[in-house]
Formats: C-alpha cells, structure tokens, sequence
C-alpha cells in the first residue's frame, strides 16, 4: 500500500457487504488508512439494498424530476444518511479518518472511476448480497471492479456456518 493509505469499502447494504465491513474496518485499523464507505444508487434498475428505489419520474419536458433539478442530490443525501446510521457507530474511535461517498450510476464504473481518481490503495466489497432476480448486476460489478481496478480488489463473500460442526 502506499504512504497515504486509502481503502474503499463498497456496500450495498446486503450481508456480503456487512462481512466485508468487518474486513475493511481489520485493514484499515492494520494500514491505519482512511476508510471511503462508498455506496452506488442503481436509479434504472434498483436493487432492494439500495436506499432510493428510483428517481422520480421526469414531469416536464426539460427532465426536471418532479420539478426539482437537485433530486440526484437529494437521493444522495438520503443514502448518506443511510450509511451514517448503519456504520458510523461501528466506527467507533478506532477508524478515526473516513468518509461517506454516495455516487448515482453504474456500481462497477463508479467504483472504477472513485479508486482512480482518489488514488484508493484497496477496494472492498461484498460478493454476492442482493437477491438471486438481481445477481448478473452484482456479479458484474465484483468481476469488472477486480478486473479494472487500478488497485488491489478484495472480494468477500458473507460468513456461513460451517457444516456438520467443523
């Protein structure tokens, strides 16, 4: 990892994503990096993890969603708060530097471009966490991210209980 270490942690709120918290919040308190807790809004085609199902539907001709012209913001907020209530109490004192990153588009270019274009050391995400109807998405999103990324990609898959008490 380099001097100025940045991980990005990816979640889409399903149980892949949670495990894959827990070993963000291992190497981030190991390389005693920033954590970036990053989550995408899928506005065309929103999975059940996602904060905001979809935007507005467009009511003029120039686009404007329901008259307002700052809903992507809007949505942003919502899944910012979002993030803050589901992790920032997990946080706690031991990952002092982190910040909170909604983006509104494709997971896997989003992903993509944030690592680049924030020097991230190292991407976390979840594996497979959303329903089996929206798995092609996820999956695409693991597979592009951990072949396009420019930096190393760490795949997680949720916890499981180990058969026949092994």
């Amino acid at each position: 990892m380099s001097e100025n270490r940045d991980i990005l942690f990816c979640t889409d709120f399903s149980e892949h994503a949670d495990t894959a918290f827990d070993h963000a919040m291992d190497q981030a308190k190991k390389y005693k990096a920033k954590l970036h807790i990053f989550h995408v809004i899928m506005p065309s085609d929103p999975c059940e993890y996602s904060i905001v199902v979809e935007k507005p539907p467009s009511d003029n001709a120039n686009g404007n969603a329901s008259g307002s012209e700052d809903s992507d913001e809007d949505l942003a907020q919502q899944a910012i708060g979002a993030l803050k209530l589901k992790y920032l109490d997990l946080l706690n004192e031991s990952i002092p530097d982190y910040d909170f990153i909604v983006k509104i588009g494709s997971p896997d270019v989003e992903v993509i471009e944030y690592a680049t274009e924030n020097n991230i050391d190292m991407i976390i995400l979840g594996a497979l966490g959303i329903p089996e109807k929206e798995r092609a998405t996820r999956v695409r999103t693991a597979a592009n991210v951990s072949k396009y990324a420019p930096c190393e990609v760490v795949v997680i898959q949720k916890r499981i209980q180990p058969a026949f008490g092994i």
